[in-house]
């Protein structure tokens, strides 16, 4: 039940969106999840769940630790 009551933003989640080639829709069909929840994520004004952190990082093919903490542009 924690996972949906903490959650997280995903600083870098736009950035490995567009290095896997993915538009917000098409991640978030991967993903389960919708178009304007995968936005709002994006934007950091939505907070999301770990269960949900798992499902994107899982949909572009990386691990949760790269997503939450790894500039795939090298910065991080």
């Amino acid at each position: 039940m924690a996972e949906y009551i903490r959650g997280k933003k995903v600083p870098y989640l736009k950035a490995w969106r567009l290095r896997k080639n993915l538009g917000q829709g098409e991640l978030a069909e991967l993903a389960g999840g919708t178009r304007g929840t995968m936005a709002r994520a994006q934007r950091g004004d939505e907070v999301v769940s770990f269960a949900n952190i798992r499902k994107i990082a899982t949909a572009l093919g990386i691990s949760v630790d790269d997503l939450l903490d790894k500039d795939p542009e090298g910065g991080a």
